[in-house]
């Protein structure tokens, strides 16, 4: 496996958090600084960032970066119509495809691992596992890339791939509890904002 393409998706509405999540403060920057920095950081080598509602406001973030943007101008019909969009730039010759969401903060480190793991196996589906819970982002063989274009809002997107392809999921069972951050409202952010605070005076 030489060539890993990530996916991260950042055009949704952001409507139950009531303000854009790409833009939250996270670790000193902004979400979505923080999670191409991250990306890379790693050892990933194509990343496509898919913009959709007020893409205006990220463009600042995004310029000191080597990274691809596409507009989803379907955005309003689900986070599938930007997963297809993202596809749509992937390169034929990748060999994994990462899909990642703004809304959900990782570290550069756990996505190399989860690449080493693929490399190791020969398992299609890498999905990270905190305590026992899966996690994201989730990365997938390109030789599921067909599997992947077929994704709709009705049969409920990727968790579907995941269902009809369960046999080809490996599971990584790792030391990092930002697999299962998830900032869907303002509770969900600033519990973990709570959280890393207590981490970081623990370390003091």
């Amino acid at each position: 496996m030489n060539h890993v393409s990530a996916l991260l998706l950042a055009a949704g509405r952001s409507s139950r958090m009531g303000r854009l999540k790409g833009l939250l403060p996270w670790q000193g920057k902004p979400l979505i600084e923080w999670q191409i920095t991250q990306l890379r950081q790693s050892v990933i080598d194509d990343l496509i960032v898919v913009l959709g509602y007020q893409a205006e406001q990220y463009e600042p973030y995004l310029q000191a970066f080597e990274i691809t943007t596409v507009l989803n101008t379907d955005c309003n019909r689900g986070k599938c119509s930007s997963i297809l969009k993202g596809l749509q730039s992937v390169t034929p010759h990748t060999d994994a495809i990462l899909i990642a969401a703004v809304d959900q903060p990782m570290r550069g480190e756990t996505v190399n691992r989860m690449i080493r793991f693929m490399k190791q196996s020969d398992k299609g589906i890498v999905i990270p596992v905190y305590r026992g819970k899966r996690g994201h982002p989730v990365l997938f063989s390109a030789t599921l890339k067909e599997e992947l274009l077929q994704i709709n809002e009705e049969t409920q997107g990727l968790k579907n791939v995941l269902r009809t392809q369960s046999e080809k999921i490996a599971e990584l069972h790792i030391d990092d509890s930002y697999v299962l951050y998830n900032f869907n409202r303002p509770s969900d952010f600033l519990n973990a904002c709570h959280k890393e605070r207590k981490e970081t005076d623990a370390y003091k």
